[in-house]
């Protein structure tokens, strides 16, 4: 058994990424997994991951695809169980995370009981001890922040299930405020969008791939436009259409009003001691979510502070982790979860 000793796992509702001490980053893979029915059978777990991300919106009726986490937190515990289980195993074939050490980050918005579940599951795979780390602080470290300093520093994470905004000082969130809608609640957006404006109904794979090559919250840059495949409600059957950023710009600029609601509210609420801090410092965007063209731009426009993109926002909170592991003084540092 090959024996990694600590281990980190960013658990995402979108994403699940495993780190070990020893090997750096081995997982990263989509947050699903699929499973088959058969008449006087035990129900069988039949894909994980990427391998199961595949078959969105096309499994028969013996199938069902089953996404384990929901706004940043475990919905389904056996189903979570055995996606991390499947792939460590895949590439120990031995229950890698037997007396180990775990880290696992979670958002900071969550319920105790919420966070008890995450600790159960870290025991169930076998794990020592289980430590816990939140999303935006493990961000802020990722991105390269000195958290533990006095000076306050601001990080908006939008994520796939869950958005939040924190203002970290001296190892802790000092105040943040959170929303349960990310990148996987705009793609339901979209689908909806084009379904009741445009009577044509998309798959959720295409609706992410709308958001990412054509969604546009700055509309005066270049005309963007991509043609997707769906079904025609007008006629009933499988057509075309052509969309332009400015047919999807409504629920984009929704979400984006809702991430700049919670972002005046974490600013309003800012100790004085902090606000100027934030104004040299300014807002930095991470996780997948602010990939979303424009949002900077419109963040730094509303609140009037100064609003940058995160050099890697779909791994800032993984790298903050993986950094947390390897730097027991820094974890140590840390105000605990």
């Amino acid at each position: 058994m090959l024996n990694y000793g600590e281990f980190y796992i960013d658990l995402g509702t979108t994403n699940t990424l495993i780190y070990t001490k020893t090997r750096g980053f081995l997982v990263n893979e989509p947050t699903m997994l699929t499973t088959k029915s058969m008449p006087g059978k035990e129900i069988q777990y039949s894909s994980f991951g990427s391998l199961s991300k595949i078959t969105i919106g096309k499994t028969p009726d013996d199938t069902t695809l089953i996404k384990p986490l929901r706004e940043g937190v475990v919905s389904d515990f056996k189903s979570t169980l055995k996606l991390v289980e499947f792939f460590m195993q895949k590439l120990d074939k031995v229950p890698a995370f037997k007396k180990s050490r775990l880290l696992i980050s979670l958002p900071h918005h969550i319920s105790q009981h919420e966070r008890q579940v995450i600790r159960e599951l870290g025991s169930s795979l076998g794990a020592r001890t289980v430590d816990l780390i939140s999303e935006p602080m493990a961000a802020a470290i990722g991105s390269g922040l000195k958290v533990l300093e006095s000076n306050g520093k601001m990080v908006v994470d939008v994520g796939g299930g869950t958005s939040e905004a924190a203002i970290i000082s001296l190892g802790d969130i000092v105040n943040s405020t959170a929303v349960r809608i990310g990148g996987s609640h705009l793609d339901e957006s979209i689908l909806d969008h084009l379904k009741t404006n445009y009577l044509f109904v998309i798959g959720e794979q295409t609706a992410e791939k709308l958001k990412i090559k054509v969604g546009d919250l700055v509309t005066s840059g270049e005309p963007l436009e991509l043609e997707v495949g769906g079904m025609n409600l007008k006629s009933g059957i499988p057509g075309r259409l052509k969309v332009t950023a400015k047919m999807i710009y409504p629920p984009l600029d929704a979400f984006a009003k809702e991430i700049i609601k919670i972002i005046f509210s974490t600013l309003e609420a800012c100790p004085p001691e902090l606000a100027s801090d934030l104004v040299d410092n300014g807002i930095l965007l991470v996780g997948g979510g602010s990939m979303l063209r424009g949002l900077p731009e419109r963040v730094a426009k509303e609140t009037g502070v100064k609003t940058e993109l995160s050099a890697h926002p779909l791994l800032s909170v993984a790298h903050g982790g993986a950094e947390a592991l390897n730097d027991p003084e820094l974890f140590e540092k840390l105000q605990k979860v």
